[in-house]
């Protein structure tokens, strides 16, 4: 859709809108490399991701609305440059406008404040609404699910955030573990004490498992390589070409499912490294913050 398209049909929704009031709202939806890798940034998949996210959107001010009743565009970048709110930035590790490394796929949102004119326009003539006007909707509210007063419903943005994870992992068929969740990397950020050390406990816990599961798939592939290599041997000297050729067909099997075994391990690892940067970037945060500030050579 051409850009003055967008504005022109967001600028036209704003019913009943003070001037100060905002019109439209952004959302960004960045599927970690783990997901990315996953669908192979495949963007008729980052397309369907989006209408199922929008449609949570819709469902989470619990107004009985759906996706139809918003107006919203999105576009894929598959880019991203440093700024100044970067960590690195402010360190002098990057300069400002340098391109990120790596896969950046990500989708930009922007949705209308005001509930779709034309379907609320349509459905007050079919008799649907009783209500007089058409619907703010504001993800910035601090009402969340209220059933009594001006404001009903509300937007529960955690829940909204968990609730879009869930959608990706059940539409695409997503392994998720625990340091790659939402309820982890929020809890490691924001979290008390206890709800860290609990974190840190289960992560723990499942890299562990992770490790032990992976120790007996490897295993049992080297019995069965050792197995086939034997029949294969075997095959081959008898000059049994049905079962070399089974034999050769199993091998590659096998060494597929190794293949995919060890990008799920490179994926895990990534998400490891990333939940231990975000420790890291924690702990520097914090130690920016408890140093003093100096100021012409005074210590304030």
């Amino acid at each position: 859709v051409a850009g003055y398209q967008v504005m022109a049909e967001l600028d036209a929704n704003k019913r009943n809108l003070g001037r100060e009031d905002d019109k439209y709202y952004q959302i960004v939806l960045a599927p970690s490399k783990s997901e990315l890798a996953h669908i192979g940034s495949d963007p008729e998949a980052l397309k369907a991701f989006t209408r199922s996210a929008m449609e949570a959107y819709a469902q989470n001010f619990g107004k009985g609305i759906d996706s139809k009743d918003l107006v919203w565009y999105a576009k894929i970048e598959h880019s991203r440059s440093y700024d100044y709110t970067d960590r690195a930035v402010q360190l002098g590790e990057q300069a400002k406008g340098g391109l990120k490394v790596g896969d950046q796929t990500h989708i930009h949102v922007i949705v209308s404040r005001t509930e779709s004119l034309r379907e609320y326009k349509q459905g007050l003539a079919e008799g649907l609404h009783e209500r007089k006007n058409p619907y703010h909707l504001s993800p910035l509210t601090n009402h969340k699910g209220t059933t009594k007063g001006v404001v009903l419903g509300g937007f529960e943005r955690n829940g909204f955030s968990q609730r879009v994870e869930q959608r990706f992992d059940q539409g695409f068929g997503y392994e998720r573990s625990l340091t790659d969740s939402f309820r982890y990397l929020h809890g490691m950020k924001y979290g008390d004490e206890g709800l860290k050390a609990e974190l840190s406990q289960a992560a723990a816990l499942e890299r562990s498992q992770q490790r032990e599961q992976a120790r007996s798939v490897e295993l049992a592939s080297q019995a069965r390589q050792i197995e086939l290599q034997t029949g294969l041997g075997q095959a081959y000297h008898q000059q049994d070409i049905r079962t070399l050729s089974q034999g050769l067909d199993q091998a590659e099997q096998i060494r597929q499912q190794l293949a995919q075994q060890r990008q799920q391990e490179q994926a895990r690892q990534l998400e490891l490294e990333r939940a231990e940067s975000l420790k890291q970037a924690q702990r520097l945060e914090q130690g920016i913050q408890q140093t003093p500030r100096q100021d012409r050579g005074m210590q304030l």
